[in-house]
């Protein structure tokens, strides 16, 4: 899909803003077709909102304590000004540019074994560039799977199903729509070798495809009353429901388990051990972080991958298994 139809216009992040921070999270596997590509102060991707997908381009073109971003919008028909505003709008929360981190930030200081990483980062954003049923997509391929696997079947997947956008001199890829999955059976789906998640990707699509969720309305509700909606959704347990309350709804306070894989990593950033148990790295989390855990915990975890693009962390390498 060429997407050669362009708008500009302007958004300004509540400061402080960190731009690289929040529009490249390292800690993603990279996938060889891409959902979307950075470099130092550009960030690109194939974002749909609704049935409709759009190339996005946000550049910072701010200074300081007076974030600016440059934002272009690319589309196969004419861009009306309804979709502008709605475009502002739907940036705006998935990367959390309206935040006041303020509370936050003050915490922060407060810490001194990890103040230097807060500072470093200070005003990066939980961001996720994703809809609800594309990160659950996402989760799906990542179950019991090394980054390896994960990355090969969202990429069968991505090259058999998804659309392929291109714009400013750039292709990436964007997943498909709930909708698509009708056409094609659940046997065509395991020969594509992701195994039993065929059932749960076909499954999950119905799911959508009826309404049985609504993706803008969970954005209105507390914390618990979004938890009990994403649970009716086939496949989705108390754990992956947890991570979508902070990957796409923002919440900050959910850090209340400790997945195995997660356990050695934490053990090693928190405490430079090979494992702690998964109760005190919780317990401890969270009293240092009170209802911030998650967005700290992020803040730390990113900043390590950032560092693994310089210089090569043994421990970290054995763990990820890329």
């Amino acid at each position: 899909m060429k997407l050669d139809r362009r708008k500009t216009f302007f958004v300004y992040p509540k400061p402080p803003f960190h731009f690289d921070g929040t529009f490249y999270k390292p800690s993603h596997f990279p996938n060889k077709l891409k959902l979307d590509d950075w470099e130092i102060g550009k960030y690109w991707q194939g974002l749909r909102l609704g049935k409709k997908l759009y190339g996005l381009k946000m550049e910072n073109a701010g200074l300081g304590l007076k974030p600016k971003l440059k934002v272009s919008v690319y589309s196969d028909k004419k861009i009306e000004a309804g979709e502008i505003e709605k475009l502002k709008k739907e940036i705006s929360w998935r990367f959390e540019l309206d935040i006041d981190l303020k509370e936050f930030n003050d915490l922060a200081k407060k810490d001194s074994q990890f103040y230097p990483v807060f500072k470093k980062w200070i005003g990066m954003r939980n961001a996720s560039q994703y809809t609800l049923y594309e990160l659950l997509i996402i989760a799906i391929v990542l179950q019991n799977a090394t980054a390896r696997r994960s990355q090969q079947m969202l990429d069968v997947l991505i090259g058999k199903l998804g659309t392929m956008v291109e714009f400013d001199k750039k292709e990436l890829w964007a997943i498909w729509l709930p909708e698509d999955m009708e056409r094609i059976s659940e046997q065509e789906l395991r020969d594509l070798k992701i195994g039993y998640r065929a059932k749960f990707i076909k499954r999950l699509s119905l799911d959508f495809t009826k309404d049985k969720i609504n993706e803008m309305n969970l954005r209105n509700l507390e914390k618990e009353s979004t938890n009990k909606e994403l649970v009716k959704l086939y496949g989705v347990g108390p754990e992956t429901a947890r991570i979508l309350l902070f990957e796409v709804y923002h919440h900050y306070d959910v850090f209340d388990h400790v997945a195995p894989w997660q356990q050695k990593i934490y053990s090693q950033l928190f405490y430079g051990k090979e494992l702690v148990s998964a109760n005190k790295i919780r317990d401890d989390i969270q009293k240092r972080y009170g209802k911030y855990s998650m967005l700290a915990v992020h803040y730390i975890w990113e900043d390590v991958f950032w560092r693994r693009k310089n210089e090569k962390i043994e421990w970290l390498e054995k763990e990820i298994r890329l």
